[in-house]
């Protein structure tokens, strides 16, 4: 039987830089997020989300 596979952490998911330094600055946080108290993960998500809406709204205007 293999031995079971480690779990991913946010940083071995992390994906390459995108170019986009706002949306690069966002994946960074989220990655980084993990390592916070709770509710300090949450508030770092929610910029993050809102950056990446911010961004997403520009691009589709």
């Amino acid at each position: 039987m293999p031995a079971p596979r480690p779990m991913p952490t946010p940083a071995t998911l992390m994906p390459g830089p995108t170019g986009h330094h706002a949306v690069d600055a966002a994946v960074r946080a989220v990655a980084n997020a993990a390592d916070l108290p709770l509710a300090e993960q949450l508030a770092a998500y929610e910029a993050a989300h809102r950056t990446l809406r911010e961004v997403l709204t520009a691009i589709e205007a």
